[in-house]
């Protein structure tokens, strides 16, 4: 029944905004609307309301009696919802975003995106888990996550980033004075540096690792624990971040992946050596809970994410 007494909505707008300005001109640049279209929606209002609400003189306009009450009412109804809407959209943005990835995934990729973000969104709170732990990337407390894997996850909206590239990089200081390894045999020649094994098995992911690489080349590779290992011995660490630290330092060569080495090569900071990029078939994505998609937060930062590349 309220629905029934009520005016049309556009023609209140309209009215306050021609009201407050006592201009159609003023109130028809404040909507971005014409002058013409504000005339229309006030003259039907009146119609509605089966009385005059301006007394229109040649060059300006004023408020009748009854135009008085109407603004009035207007004004404190259309002020009482922006001021309960404006409530509800802090309520809405009052908690944080926690977002979860691999160490190296999150100092790499994500940590630049989410600087950018915030000079965008600044009000968005955003927590950042980077653990090489798949129960912490898996846990409820998560709302948005980037995995590895092209396994929908229970409960989530995933979308698809990227191809994971595999290829060796160096600094310009290791190779100041030794030869450049043109082949994927070359490599042999040189010092290999290691990911631990069992960060591969805390991250629930197949590893992708100089056996594996030299292997897919068709390079013989071996068991690092082989005793007749062709494979040169290197330093082995238990995180990404650490070992690209060490290959910037000139201690040796690793595996670069695209989406975490890409913008130091770019830079000159890393050298791609040899013409072999592996793609493996896996894919990354970003897996957003199903009961958040909507929420205005997590939008802006997925969609910042999804178009930042």
């Amino acid at each position: 029944m309220l629905r029934k007494q009520l005016p049309g909505i556009n023609g209140l707008v309209t009215f306050e905004a021609a009201a407050r300005h006592l201009s159609f001109t003023l109130a028809a640049s404040e909507l971005c609307v014409s002058q013409a279209a504000v005339s229309r929606q006030v003259k039907r209002l009146e119609e509605q309301l089966g009385c005059a609400v301006f007394h229109r003189a040649q060059r300006r306009i004023e408020l009748t009696k009854d135009g008085h009450k109407l603004f009035q009412a207007v004004t404190m109804g259309l002020g009482h919802i922006a001021s309960v809407s404006s409530d509800i959209r802090r309520t809405q943005s009052a908690g944080q975003i926690t977002i979860a990835s691999t160490l190296g995934f999150s100092s790499f990729w994500l940590m630049p995106r989410i600087r950018a973000f915030h000079q965008q969104y600044p009000d968005v709170k955003v927590h950042v888990i980077a653990s090489d732990n798949a129960q912490e990337l898996r846990s409820d407390k998560v709302d948005l996550a980037l995995t590895c894997g092209n396994n929908q996850l229970q409960g989530n909206q995933t979308h698809y980033l990227f191809s994971e590239q595999a290829y060796p990089v160096c600094s310009p200081e290791y190779l100041s004075n030794r030869q450049t390894p043109l082949q994927a045999t070359d490599l042999l020649q040189h010092r290999l540096l290691h990911l631990d094994e069992q960060l591969w098995d805390n991250i629930g992911w197949d590893a992708i690792d100089w056996p594996a690489w030299l292997d897919h080349f068709n390079v013989p590779g071996m068991d690092l624990d082989d005793d007749t290992a062709k494979i040169p011995a290197g330093f082995t660490f238990n995180n990404y971040p650490l070992l690209i630290q060490a290959v910037l330092d000139g201690e040796g060569i690793a595996l670069g992946f695209e989406h975490s080495t890409g913008d130091l090569v770019a830079q000159g900071k890393l050298i791609r050596l040899t013409d072999k990029v592996w793609d493996t078939g896996r894919g990354y994505y970003l897996a957003i809970k199903s009961n958040l998609v909507h929420h205005p937060d997590v939008q802006a930062l997925s969609q910042w994410l999804l178009n930042s590349f």
